[in-house]
């Protein structure tokens, strides 16, 4: 697999260099292109992105804003693409009776785990419009979208894993970046997730702390414990970019784990789960809302949440207080 390659940084990819510069020229004219007509909206954006293909916790980190900002009184909306859904017309709003494979799995959880206004299209302009125009926002966040271009924005924010750090800092397909390392010099605010050896000047630094599990048939839930489950050995599910990360935490927790890695996005259908009824199954929020209508009593979800050191939260706050009222008003 590439991505594994770009993480050890195999000597084998230079071999795709040429392939790279290509995409360095085609991507430079199209973000030219963009940013020429880029649209700007009465409402200011905050893009939640990475310059990485592959997970690195920006879902979260966007629910922990939209949470924020809710708490200081502001009423925020996000946009997505809603990678993975099949809706048949867009814009389309998020609700209680859409579903992941309609609107996308992490737009689904964005709106579970946050109540706002959620709007899933591809054109990441035409979701802002639609939002402005039918929820009374006075904040936008969108979900990726950093180099959507066409989306004008106020404030960007780049997410990188600091436990896998950028790969070989190479551009696809030799490497894993959407765009150059130069480009995090551009955003306002770099944003690790978790403990590592990557590091960046000026960055805030989160970690992802389990809260509870949820059983996913009746919705109860339970503390971090062994006894919760009633098994240390229990089948750990992630279909999420970076599945290691969910299994890690389970680990840490004291649980001894039969692995399920899939594919990020990946549906998760009554035929896989009837695989594993011999023992708790555990999987993430994101994997969850894909399947808990029809899960078999055995399935759990481990919530999580982004936690920061209490000044940097106190940096949020204030960011968030002046990208809304520039002013001070």
């Amino acid at each position: 697999m590439i991505e594994k390659a770009w993480y050890q940084k195999a000597a084998w990819l230079h071999l795709l260099r040429p392939l790279s510069l290509l995409y360095r020229v085609i991507s430079q004219r199209r973000r030219a292109r963009l940013t020429k007509h880029a649209v700007t909206f009465d409402v200011p954006v905050v893009v939640v992105g990475n310059i990485s293909v592959g997970g690195t916790g920006k879902t979260p980190l966007l629910i922990y804003l939209v949470t924020l900002a809710k708490s200081l009184g502001f009423n925020p909306g996000v946009v997505s693409r809603g990678y993975g859904g099949q809706a048949k017309h867009y814009p389309i709003k998020v609700s209680d009776q859409t579903s992941p494979e309609t609107v996308g799995d992490e737009p689904q959880m964005i709106f579970e785990k946050t109540a706002v206004p959620v709007v899933v299209d591809p054109n990441r302009v035409s979701a802002c419009q639609y939002l402005i125009d039918q929820h009374s926002v006075d904040i936008i966040f969108s979900d990726d979208g950093l180099q959507h271009y066409q989306m004008g924005r106020q404030f960007e924010i780049a997410v990188i894993d600091s436990v896998r750090g950028l790969g070989n800092q190479q551009l696809m397909p030799e490497g894993p970046l959407r765009e150059g390392l130069s480009r995090l010099a551009e955003v306002d605010l770099v944003v690790l997730n978790g403990e590592g050896p990557f590091s960046y000047p000026g960055a805030l630094n989160y970690c992802l702390r389990p809260t509870v599990f949820r059983h996913l048939a009746s919705g109860d839930k339970k503390t971090l414990q062994i006894e919760s489950l009633g098994s240390k050995t229990v089948y750990a599910l992630a279909g999420i970019g970076n599945p290691s990360r969910f299994f890690a935490t389970l680990t840490d927790l004291g649980f001894e784990l039969k692995t399920i890695p899939l594919r990020d996005h990946a549906p998760i259908t009554q035929e896989l789960l009837d695989q594993y009824r011999s023992l708790p199954l555990v999987m993430t929020d994101k994997d969850a809302v894909k399947c808990q209508a029809t899960a078999p009593d055995n399935c759990w979800a481990l919530s999580v949440e982004a936690e920061f050191a209490p000044n940097e939260t106190e940096h949020l706050t204030q960011l968030l207080k002046r990208i809304v009222n520039p002013n001070g008003e």
